[in-house]
């Protein structure tokens, strides 16, 4: 009997500490709640739905986050996309890697928006569902002009880098700096966002986009390649039939 009482009165301790909803220190290991962490997310390219410029291409994606003694860390992905005549997109989503852009890596999501039919699929492989969404092609969306910042956080001045030829395609560049004012996100200096763009007319797509920022301590490369004119495979725009449908927004 002397042996388990010992036991028991550490068992009910636990038991205290567990119901209380006190962190409980694990053997030799750390006291606190859990921690939601951090998550950094990308925006890459935009694809709008225009009619009767179909294309198939890659996009590779290389992100670079500048460490805090100096070093890099690099991860890249590449993914297919395709735009069809009737501007449905599809979009793949895969993971990065240090490899990425050479080696295929994991897919996290597919989508799928049809103007037609006023529908965007975003698919989960994972969990083989897809939420379905209401879809309206998005309005032309005002481009920053030079000069200060409507809010009064700074300032935008614009560069032309004049014109080239990209995989057969006349594109046109831009450089364009966006400089925060001291003060007016806690930064004690004035912060230049810089983001380059190489842009299609014909695709209405910037076929390479360029962007650092000092807020995310990172540099994002963007670069479509391997363009195909023709006109896509029809099943490409198809969701999954073997998936789960999940309609959202009162679809």
């Amino acid at each position: 009997m002397r042996k388990t009482l010992p036991f028991f009165a550490a068992a009910v301790m636990v038991g205290l500490l567990v119901g209380s909803g006190l962190p409980v220190r694990a053997q030799e290991g750390a006291v606190h709640a859990p921690d939601g962490g951090t998550r950094q997310t990308v925006q890459s390219i935009v694809i709008p739905p225009a009619t009767n410029a179909p294309f198939t291409a890659t996009v590779t994606t290389e992100l670079t986050r500048l460490m805090p003694d100096g070093s890099t860390m690099t991860n890249r992905n590449h993914r297919t996309v395709a735009r069809d005549g009737s501007g449905r997109v599809f979009q793949e989503r895969r993971y990065f890697t240090p490899d990425g852009d050479s080696q295929v890596t994991r897919l996290s999501e597919l989508d799928y928006q049809d103007p037609n039919r006023h529908e965007l699929y975003i698919c989960h492989p994972a969990a083989k569902e897809c939420d379905l969404y209401r879809y309206d092609q998005p309005a032309t969306v005002a481009l920053p002009k030079a000069g200060p910042l409507a809010n009064g956080m700074g300032s935008v001045t614009l560069e032309d880098l004049g014109r080239k030829t990209i995989e057969s395609l006349d594109v046109v560049g831009s450089r364009e700096v966006t400089t925060i004012s001291i003060g007016a996100i806690g930064n004690q200096k004035a912060e230049p966002i810089v983001k380059e763009f190489w842009y299609s007319p014909y695709l209405g797509i910037n076929l390479i986009t360029k962007r650092f920022d000092p807020r995310a301590s990172a540099i994002q490369n963007f670069i479509v390649s391997g363009i195909s004119l023709t006109e896509p495979d029809p099943k490409m725009f198809l969701p999954p039939t073997d998936f789960r449908v999940v309609k959202m927004d009162g679809q």
